[in-house]
């Protein structure tokens, strides 16, 4: 493994930020030294920052036969966002069939220690060429469309896309945002950043997994810590940024901004998409049994509608889902964002 540079570092505490100061400290000695014996360290940190609160618990002492489901409490997607986790840190691969065979801390401190043994060194491959996009070409790929579509030209390179928004004013949302004072919405900010990561994972996800994603079959999944810092207004151009971070179906995890004349306007640490038919298709199975029950009074108060939609993706494990976007908008602006309008 290569000494990492104190960029890279510095990449890797931002990463990790929500994890203890040990867990931080023991990734950096990790990824500077090699050190394997801080290796469980990295993990159960790791663990235990993805931890419902009624489950959060220190990990330091629990035995290895304590198990991630029924012990920790950890779900499907929690455990992709887990492993994503733990492979950018100590770069390493885990496949989703391995994953199957791992139920207990003790055997996720074995398989590790196993992986890092054999793993080969990766063959580094050419950058791809910039692919770029005019408003008519996003029409034809994203499932959002007129008037809900805030992207006028993309450009993907890599694992980043980016794309422009010229703010109109004749958008049907400024009539009301505000009343004689036209302001583009701190939500359809967020939504553009979304839209622009939608247009990676329908573009470049299915090369890199082998896999077909249909533009119908991309779910907004989860959102943190994201933050508005001045207006758009009429005449504006909005230009935004989303870069890949982790990719595993069927997750894509982003790391998203946006500026506005060379200032900051907006950014989210942590936007999560869902992708692939298998998780439309279970959604939709557990929706209509949800309200097969709702209809006969076998549902007691409806919260769980759709709740189990990802559970055969990884069969044995508790189940939170993303929330579904309708068949044609994705991902769906959270009306929560329009609380972040206050951030001004």
């Amino acid at each position: 493994m290569a000494p990492p540079t104190d960029q890279e570092l510095q990449t890797l505490r931002t990463a990790l930020k929500r994890c203890s100061p040990q867990t931080i400290e023991a990734a950096v000695q990790f990824r500077t030294t090699g050190d394997a014996s801080v290796l469980p360290t990295i993990v159960y940190g790791i663990i235990e920052r993805h931890l419902a609160p009624e489950n959060n618990r220190s990990l330091a002492d629990a035995g290895d036969d304590t198990r991630l489901i029924e012990d920790l409490g950890i779900d499907s997607l929690t455990l992709l966002e887990i492993v994503l986790s733990i492979e950018e840190t100590i770069k390493i691969s885990i496949e989703n069939e391995e994953l199957r065979e791992i139920r207990t801390l003790g055997e996720v401190k074995a398989f590790i220690t196993r992986k890092l043994a054999r793993q080969e060194g990766a063959v580094e491959e050419p950058a791809a060429k910039a692919r770029r996009y005019d408003r008519p070409e996003i029409v034809m790929r994203l499932p959002q469309q007129p008037p809900f579509l805030f992207l006028d030209e993309a450009e993907i390179e890599g694992d980043t896309v980016r794309a422009k928004y010229h703010v109109r004013g004749d958008e049907f949302f400024l009539e009301g945002h505000f009343k004689d004072n036209p302001v583009m919405p701190a939500a359809i900010v967020f939504e553009a950043i979304g839209q622009a990561a939608c247009l990676w994972v329908l573009e470049v996800a299915p090369e890199q997994l082998r896999t077909e994603v249909k533009s119908n079959e991309v779910l907004f999944a989860s959102m943190e810590e994201a933050h508005f810092y001045r207006r758009a207004k009429p005449g504006d151009v909005i230009e935004m940024e989303a870069t890949l971070e982790r990719l595993r179906a069927p997750l894509a995890v982003f790391r998203g901004s946006a500026t506005l004349r060379g200032e900051r306007l907006a950014k989210i640490e942590h936007l999560v998409l869902a992708f692939g038919h298998e998780v439309l298709e279970n959604l939709d199975h557990k929706e209509s049994a949800g309200e097969s029950e709702a209809a006969s009074g076998a549902g007691s108060n409806g919260a769980g509608t759709g709740a189990h939609a990802l559970a055969e993706l990884m069969p044995g494990t508790t189940d939170r889902v993303p929330e579904a976007a309708g068949a044609r908008v994705n991902p769906p602006v959270d009306p929560a964002l329009w609380r972040a309008e206050g951030r001004r």
